[in-house]
Formats: structure tokens, sequence, C-alpha cells
């Protein structure tokens, strides 16, 4: 059967999308010997070796106690380390994310890096990949131990069962982890979509008040391209008073159309929340 080791971590939440990778690693289960194939620099290979040769020391009992009892039970373990570092990088990915749409959804900031979210959608479309992938080889490894040949002794059969109960709980994990990242993929989805959604309320708003300006100034300029023709006969341009009636008739028009907007809600701060 085969699974991926996740190995590689970020020093910062900013950075952590450039240092996840993962790798394959291959199981091949004996009666007494366990062989794996994986990558030299892997991460687990590793921490079960240092971990086996601390247990398996001289005067260590209680060590010995929590050797694995066969070679599938080991194989469970590494498999059950390799989905628990997946749910640090679950916890990664949920604070890279956070901080994304926080600033995505910031109606004060102009959002730029796309890219990085890009990349961050892409990850998690590989882990689910992945994920999914680790799923159909613990099933089919259940369903393996389900036709293995039943035995008589006692201790076989409990042994098996406690395979059993392993592996189904190693598959809860991997279950957990896929319903954390379509989660996650799902919110950078919505995260998106409300993105373009209030840019478009804010594009509707800034369109609404130019209107809203254009159309207060519409009847000045109509107004004053009145008294602006060239005819000696206009009505109060002899007189002394003539500025000051239209100065108040052009304030006038502005201001009634300025109360009458803001009473049809056109303008005023509720909008541009």
């Amino acid at each position: 059967m085969f699974v991926d080791d996740h190995h590689g971590t970020a020093a910062s939440a900013r950075r952590a999308l450039e240092a996840i990778d993962t790798s394959p690693v291959g199981f091949a289960i004996f009666d007494r010997v366990l062989l794996t194939v994986h990558p030299t620099d892997c991460a687990v290979r590793e921490y079960f070796a240092q971990r086996l040769t601390g247990l398996g020391a001289a005067g260590e009992t209680r060590g010995a106690a929590r050797l694995p009892a066969s070679p599938a039970d080991l194989m469970l373990r590494m498999v059950n380390h390799m989905v628990d570092s997946y749910l640090e990088l679950r916890r990664l990915l949920t604070r890279q994310l956070g901080s994304l749409q926080s600033e995505l959804l910031d109606p004060k900031s102009r959002f730029g890096d796309w890219k990085l979210l890009l990349d961050a959608r892409n990850i998690l479309h590989m882990l689910e990949d992945t994920c999914e992938d680790q799923r159909s080889a613990m099933q089919e490894w259940i369903d393996a131990l389900d036709e293995w040949p039943t035995e008589g002794v006692a201790g076989a059969q409990r042994e098996r069962e406690l395979l059993r109960l392993r592996s189904r709980d190693v598959l809860e994990h991997i279950e957990r982890v896929l319903t954390h990242v379509r989660r996650l993929e799902h919110s950078a989805e919505v995260a998106v979509q409300m993105h373009f959604s209030a840019l478009g309320h804010r594009t509707n708003d800034i369109m609404r008040t130019l209107t809203v300006l254009t159309a207060i100034f519409l009847p000045l300029n109509l107004i004053t391209g009145f008294f602006g023709m060239n005819f000696d006969s206009l009505p109060l341009i002899h007189s002394a008073t003539g500025i000051w009636a239209a100065i108040s008739a052009m304030a006038a028009v502005g201001v009634g159309l300025l109360v009458y907007f803001r009473r049809k809600r056109y303008l005023g701060s509720s909008l541009r929340k």
C-alpha cells in the first residue's frame, strides 16, 4: 500500500505554503518484517527509527510494552503519524487562509496577494487528493484484513481485532483531515465571492454618489447656461440684485436636491459601510 508523508514546515505562517511538500511511502508487510520504500529524507522513517531504538533498549520494560506487536501494527503507527502531521498542516493552512481572508475582506486595503491565495487553494486540492488516496489505501487494507484466513489461536484473533480497530481509527483521522480540508476550500471560495461582491457594492456606491452629484449640478449648470446666453433682454440681467437672486436660486435648488437625495438614501454613511 502507498500513502504520503508530509515533511517540512515554514518558519512563519506567511511562508508556510512554500515549505509544504509530500512524497510517497510504500509498505510491504510480511509475518515478521516490514519493508518501506521512501525518499532518503523521510522524516517518519527517522522518527520511528529513533523511537524504536529507544523503546527497545535494554532495561526499558515500560518501553518494551509499547513496542509494536507486529509489522502491520508498526505500519499503522507510521501511517497514523503521517496523518497527525497533516493535522498540524491543517492548522497552518487555517491560519494562513484566515490572514488572507481578513486582508481580502478588509474594505480599507487593496488586496494583491492573489498568487498566494491561488497557491493556498492548490495546496488544499493537493492535500485533498492525498487524503483521498490514503483513504482508499486504508479501506483496501481493512478489506484485506477481513479476507485473511481464520486462525483458531485466540491470541491471533485478538491481534487481528486490534489491527482492525487501529485501522479504523486511522481511517477516521484521515476522514477528519479530509473534511476540514474541504471546509477550508469552501471557506476560501466563499471569501473570494464575498470580496468581489463587496467590490461590486463599493463600485455601485461610487457610481450612485457620482450620479447624485451630477443630478445636483445639472440644474445649476442649466441656470448658469440660461443667464449666460448672449441676449440683452434676459430677466434680472440689468438688475443690481440679479446676481444674488441667481445665487439664491442655485443654492435653494442644490440644497433641495441634496435633502431629497439624502431622504431617498441615495447618499449617507449607511451606504458606504
